[in-house]
């Protein structure tokens, strides 16, 4: 998943939500086996398998690293940022900046001075997020705890400037005012035209135009929601924490377990722990089985009156600000536009998938007969348990590889560096753009494990910066993500010429380009994107090989690399349009569909080689490893598809008419209206115990829209199938087809309707994607998602 923060008035898309070559002397020689591996199956110059040679040597042998020791920098090539004060200068700075564009738009009264509004609000934009982007993102993640505090201050005080700003109604009323003049708006760009767009819809969201006494009332909403979502996510419990088992009704539990779990004659269980789920993969007592699974997903009422009390305030925010319900708030942005596009959506999805889940389900029902005649259907807390059955009977019909030890033996073929040199040739193969690595200078990174790479084009151009911390440490975030740490956005003469007269470095320091804009052609300086990827895995520092990746990690790599890539190329005139900045339900189409390339064959074989003997990854193991993925969609794909589309009706259904008319008593009934979900829409019976809801931590964060995965999934899957051909003939490695991929959706960040970028990329002549409406999103339903795996966004 890719990180920005939360979008606010005027402030650039989804902005404020709680997110030269290398040259080292370490660098080694590649071996004969390396060069006879770039010859054999990667093509390129011989500058391109000197990088791949660089990418391996700096990802599998660490030690190779060096930081220069000639020169020093400030985090990211900030120059203010080389000591932990200079977060103070760099967000004091800012903001006198900011001042005088605020001034200069406030006061602008001549054709001219209303003309250059979009491009100073969205260099004001620029100006805030370079501050709270990168300044959020070094307090969650640097060591040094001094540094963190001064980053935490910066964020503090940028933050407490934008909250001034959007009280600020004259910003929107000059806004408006240069949208209404003709003279005006005919000299704008389209992008210009999209940003000016895009920063009146915030502003009208969040209530500027109300009278003083109902925007004091919305800033106190807004304040109560994020305080109550933050304790809704982070004080999360079950109402019981343990259940006591006799020996009697854990009969096919591992006994050393049970032993572990013993207090005097009886096993104490805790909910929601690797011992729960392996009893309930396990224990052959039903009324075990349901006792826990009804434990595991029953919520404290604390947490669900949380939930609820969200619930409440967003549906209050809406009616304060002139929408129905808070769906229909949030949805008018997106892709979606309306609660009833995304139902129609959501419900020719779940028509698409219910049959294929009682297909899954039908070969469990056969084995649950076995053991007793009556059943006549599958219940929630048998799924894992006869899941578990059925594959012993599966084994014991005859030799089979486990999957673990596939897995296992394919991750000697997926060592960090091969992997990475493996992206830089898709990418260039796709894109014409490559990963090389380049030397850091002392304080440029904010720890010595993390990589630096430069995005060149087949021009040369250095396009992009990304800085690669891949793996695991104590106290690092947990989870895999994309931060886009600076935008892309084209530099403006006045900004030139005023470095040049004080002398000062373009850009505070950090990388420009000089050359055409991606979309408009026109010369300038820009921005160079900068991008973190921050990911997990295995410190290999004490071993003697490199950093194997198991698949899993492999395609969560490639994921992140799709948000990075668009990033990369999405290089608008626009920092609020760039990259990752469009609708919600579109950000996740290009990470998705990388997740096609990490497992193609064509893809693995350009890259996927043993760690120690070279040899790259045999035919058989590529096809054991696609039966494998294969035979475990068809047990539980569907099944899993089924769980994410319930949790977004619901997640509808909780943002729609219920929690409105619920005001006027002061009380929702969140149980019941999950159970009323799950009873219409699931293919088992839920028990009328439970109060899962309490769990759905997504809801604060991705509120009526957690739908957007499963939309970008099926967008995804039929970009794959009708633009890269499900991979045939080596069809992901097609250069027409990521010319195409690229010029449709990537360069465009969030320039351009998504649905027009689906229409150029794959309509069929009858401009149904084109228009975006009600008929859109049913079609993209009927497309369904695939095969999915355990988990969610």
């Amino acid at each position: 998943m890719h990180r920005v923060l939360r979008r606010q008035p005027w402030t650039c898309a989804r902005c404020l939500q709680k997110q030269k070559r290398f040259n080292s002397t370490g660098t080694g020689t590649a071996t004969v086996q390396d060069n006879d591996f770039d010859a054999a199956y990667v093509r390129g110059s011989p500058a391109r398998q000197s990088d791949n040679a660089q990418l391996r040597e700096v990802f599998n042998n660490r030690s190779s690293w060096q930081t220069s020791a000639k020169k020093s920098s400030g985090l990211i090539g900030n120059n203010y940022l080389t000591t932990p004060r200079g977060f103070q200068r760099f967000a004091e700075t800012s903001v006198a900046q900011c001042k005088k564009l605020v001034e200069r738009t406030l006061a602008a009264s001549t054709l001219e001075q209303y003309r250059a509004i979009p491009k100073d609000l969205d260099r004001l934009s620029d100006l805030l997020c370079r501050v709270i982007d990168l300044s959020d993102f070094i307090r969650s993640i640097h060591p040094d705890a001094s540094v963190a505090a001064a980053a935490t201050a910066s964020y503090s005080l940028m933050f407490q400037y934008m909250n001034e700003l959007n009280t600020t109604t004259g910003l929107n009323k000059q806004l408006k005012k240069a949208w209404d003049m003709p003279d005006v708006r005919s000299h704008w760009s389209e992008e210009e035209k999209m940003v000016a767009k895009l920063l009146m819809k915030d502003f009208a969201k969040s209530g500027i135009d109300l009278p003083d006494k109902q925007r004091k009332q919305f800033v106190s909403l807004s304040n109560e929601i994020a305080q109550i979502g933050t304790d809704f996510v982070n004080q999360m419990e079950h109402a019981r924490e343990h259940i006591s088992f006799s020996a009697q009704q854990l009969q096919g539990v591992d006994p050393t377990l049970v032993r572990g779990l013993r207090a005097s004659h009886r096993a104490q269980v805790p909910v929601y722990s690797p011992a729960s789920k392996m009893i309930l993969n396990s224990a052959n007592d039903p009324a075990t089985r349901k006792e826990l699974y009804i434990a595991e997903r029953t919520a404290s009422k604390q947490t669900v009156r949380k939930l609820e009390q969200l619930l409440l305030r967003r549906a209050e925010l809406a009616k304060l600000t002139g929408y129905d319900n808070y769906a229909q708030m949030t949805l008018a942005d997106k892709m979606s536009k309306t609660p009833e596009a995304v139902s129609n959506f959501l419900e020719s999805l779940h028509a698409n998938n219910r049959p294929q889940v009682q297909k899954e389900l039908a070969p469990l029902l056969e084995i649950k007969r076995k053991m007793d005649q009556s059943a006549k259907t599958v219940e929630p807390w048998d799924h894992t348990y006869l899941l578990n059955k059925l594959a012993q009977a599966e084994a014991s019909s005859g030799p089979r590889t486990s999957k673990s030890r596939l897995q296992e033996s394919a991750s000697s073929y997926f060592s960090l560096g091969h992997v990475l040199q493996g992206l830089s040739n898709l990418f260039e193969s796709l894109y014409g753009v490559r990963l090389v690595p380049k030397e850091t200078q002392q304080g440029e990174v904010w720890h010595p494990e993390v990589r630096r790479l430069d995005v060149y084009t087949d021009k040369e151009e250095h396009i992009a910066t990304m800085y690669c911390d891949l793996f695991s440490r104590p106290g690092k975030l947990p989870n895999p993500a994309h931060f886009t740490l600076l935008c892309s956005r084209e530099i403006s003469e006045e900004e030139v010429r005023e470095c040049q007269e004080k002398d000062e470095p373009l850009n505070n320091g950090m990388p420009t380009y000089l050359g055409p804009n991606s979309i408009s052609g026109v010369t300038a300086y820009h921005q160079i994107p900068t991008i973190a990827l921050v990911c997990g895995f295995p410190d290999s520092s004490s071993s003697a090989g490199p950093s194997l990746l198991s698949l899993h990690s492999l395609t969560t790599l490639f994921h992140e690399m799709g948000h990075a890539i668009h990033s990369i190329l999405g290089r608008t005139p626009m920092q609020c349009i760039s990259g990752t900045r469009c609708a919600t339900d579109f950000a996740e189409l290009p990470s998705v569909l990388m997740e096609y390339f990490a497992t193609d064959p064509a893809v693995l074989k350009m890259f996927a080689r043993h760690w120690e003997t070279g040899a790259v990854i045999p035919d058989e193991m590529i096809t054991a490893l696609a039966d494998e993925r294969l035979k475990q969609a068809t047990k539980t794909g569907a099944w899993n598809n089924e769980s994410q589309i319930l949790m977004a009706i619901l997640d509808q259904a909780y943002h729609s008419d219920g929690p409105v008319d619920a005001l006027q008593i002061g009380y929702y009934n969140s149980t019941a209206v999950y159970h009323k979900i799950w009873n219409k829409y699931g293919s088992v019976p839920e028990p009328q115990e439970t109060a899962w809801q309490g769990f759905f931590g997504h809801l604060y964060g991705y509120g009526a829209s957690y739908y957007s995965y499963l939309f970008d999934r099926a967008i995804a899957r039929q970009v794959w199938r009708a633009v890269f051909k499900d991979g045939e003939s080596a069809g992901a490695l097609d250069r027409s087809s990521g010319e195409r991929f690229k010029q449709e959706v990537l360069r465009w960040g969030g320039g351009r309707d998504p649905w027009l970028c689906l229409e150029g990329l794959m309509g069929d002549g009858r401009g149904v994607l084109a228009e975006g409406k009600e008929k859109a999103m049913l079609e993209v339903g009927k497309w369904g998602v695939g095969a999915s795996s355990e988990g969610s966004m």
